[in-house]
């Protein structure tokens, strides 16, 4: 299975105490390393996002981004970055259409990253 970039992708990121904010579970997620590693850099999605305070490093994401999959509306979380070896994918559903999202994802990360300058 070809996975890139801006793909949205369950995995199974493993099972978490629940004192900890970890994400847990078979959940979607972002891929946001390139294609060329065994290991996947990936944001995982939440749709509990409600009664979250504003928070730069989380994007938000509806169906309308989304092409291949009926997303529901979802908070990208990118503080949560993790890396995922390939045979964690459960399966690869959709990928990230809207330009926009992708650019506040990039914002989010090198903000998460202390990239800004």
């Amino acid at each position: 299975m070809k996975i890139v970039r801006g793909n949205i992708i369950y995995v199974d990121l493993g099972q978490h105490s629940k004192k900890s904010s970890r994400q847990s579970r078979v959940r979607p997620c972002l891929v946001v390393s390139n294609p060329k590693s065994n290991i996947l850099n990936v944001c995982p999605c939440t749709t509990q996002y409600e009664d979250k305070k504003p928070n730069p490093v989380h994007v938000k994401v509806t169906a309308k981004d989304v092409k291949g999959y009926e997303m529901k509306p979802s908070m990208i979380l990118v503080e949560q970055t993790v890396p995922v070896d390939r045979r964690l994918v459960v399966s690869k559903i959709g990928y990230i259409s809207n330009p926009e999202v992708i650019e506040n994802v990039n914002r989010a990360l090198m903000v998460q990253f202390d990239l800004m300058k």
